[in-house]
């Protein structure tokens, strides 16, 4: 279930423009998986994913390689 979740977050990630761990969560619960923000903040630290510079001031997740 783990590696499910943690993949939903990249696939999200790479979907969307997302400024913060709650939108992750909430839309990981659209998804169907059952979660709270401290696990999406764990995923997210395990998964070494970051806030980059949107262009407009705002900061977004990105998927780093």
């Amino acid at each position: 279930m783990k590696a499910k979740r943690q993949n939903k977050i990249l696939e999200l990630i790479e979907t969307y423009n997302i400024d913060t761990q709650e939108e992750i969560a909430r839309l990981l619960k659209e998804a169907g998986f059952k979660v709270t923000q401290a696990t999406v903040s764990g995923d997210r630290r395990e998964l070494k994913r970051t806030k980059i510079s949107a262009g407009s001031g705002n900061q977004t997740y990105s998927v780093i390689a």
